[in-house]
């Protein structure tokens, strides 16, 4: 068979390009419903297209809906404040953005004591990478408790492929926060695939200060290292404190000359990241718009609604960042490619 056949067949089955869809409106459409449900949103860092997707989903399936939001900022000293506002507005759903703000507030499988975490109210999680590992689900099937979920990561094993199909590369660079938990199964996964794979992972976490927190104040040292290390491509794990300091990072990194791989849209939409294989945060809202419709208009529990993740993929390139660095993809794989061209 002939290689660019190889190639054709290795990208159809991990990418899959995705259907536009509407811009958001935050305006609610005409309900064709009387009912009106009290939902409750938290988020991490500001609204996403994630939030954007979720509540146009339901302004388009007419379901009304009166939208709590509360932004933690990043800041985890907020989530107390905010679980006593939804223990007291007592909401019909909870929507909480991320694995650290849902197991501080939902708690997990080992710990989901009542008096410490939301229980007696239906939670959606969003943009969460690994349900399993973060130990807010014993399996995909059901939670077993009062929350349900959707997962946005693309499986480690399928990035791998998508990897291995555009870069040949035998060390992968990975910058990642160590106190950021989906990152840190996410960079075992991946060492997980390393043998199989013929490449080494180069770890390079965010330093921490006294109280076990991220530095935010970045020495460019923690990039630059990739170069004496002979990294061929970095890998942007999903981690909401590297997308927020994507734009230094990435500048960097281009700077060097070392192509980059993303897990999440952002970095390559908004940082010039080289590519990535993702699920649209808009479309992943949208399905956890899905599951809300089931538990608010179908009253289903949420233990009985499987936890997922989009059943399709979008290969992304941003072709300036790939003109710059003198990156050219396979031809192959821009038949498939959604191209970003400035």
């Amino acid at each position: 068979m002939k290689k660019q056949t190889i190639l054709i067949i290795l990208i159809i089955s991990v990418v899959g390009i995705l259907i536009s869809v509407p811009l958001f409106t935050y305006a609610q459409s005409n309900n064709a419903q009387s009912k009106q449900y009290d939902v409750f949103v938290v988020l991490w860092r500001g609204i996403t297209d994630a939030e954007k997707g979720f509540m146009d989903y339901l302004s388009q399936r007419n379901i009304g809906a009166n939208f709590i939001i509360r932004d933690c900022g990043k800041d985890v000293t907020r989530v107390p404040g905010i679980m006593k506002e939804i223990r007291d507005t007592k909401p019909d759903l909870v929507y909480i953005f991320g694995t650290t703000l849902t197991t501080k507030i939902a708690g997990t499988i080992t710990d989901g004591n009542p008096d410490q975490f939301i229980t007696d109210i239906p939670i959606i999680f969003n943009i969460v990478a690994d349900p399993i590992g973060a130990s807010l689900v014993p399996n995909l099937v059901t939670s077993g408790r009062n929350l349900t979920g959707v997962s946005h990561m693309v499986p480690v094993p399928a990035q791998v492929r998508a990897m291995k199909s555009v870069a040949e590369f035998t060390r992968l660079g990975v910058i990642f926060n160590p106190q950021e938990k989906n990152s840190v199964l996410c960079v075992k996964a991946l060492e997980d695939a390393a043998d199989s794979h013929n490449f080494q992972v180069i770890r390079s976490p965010i330093p921490l200060d006294e109280n076990r927190k991220p530095i935010e104040d970045i020495n460019p040292d923690i990039v630059k290292i990739f170069v004496s290390e002979g990294v061929d491509l970095v890998y942007l794990p999903s981690d909401s404190f590297i997308i927020s300091h994507s734009k230094y990072l990435v500048n960097i990194i281009n700077e060097s000359g070392i192509p980059t791989f993303s897990a999440t849209e952002g970095p390559i939409l908004n940082a010039d990241a080289l590519m990535g294989l993702v699920s649209r945060y808009y479309n992943v809202g949208q399905f956890a718009g899905y599951k809300a419709e089931q538990i608010l208009v179908s009253r289903k529990h949420p233990k009985n609604i499987p936890i997922e993740t989009l059943k399709r993929f979008s290969f992304i390139i941003n072709m300036k960042t790939a003109r710059k660095m003198g990156f050219y993809p396979p031809i192959a794989i821009l038949k498939f490619a959604e191209v970003i061209t400035g």
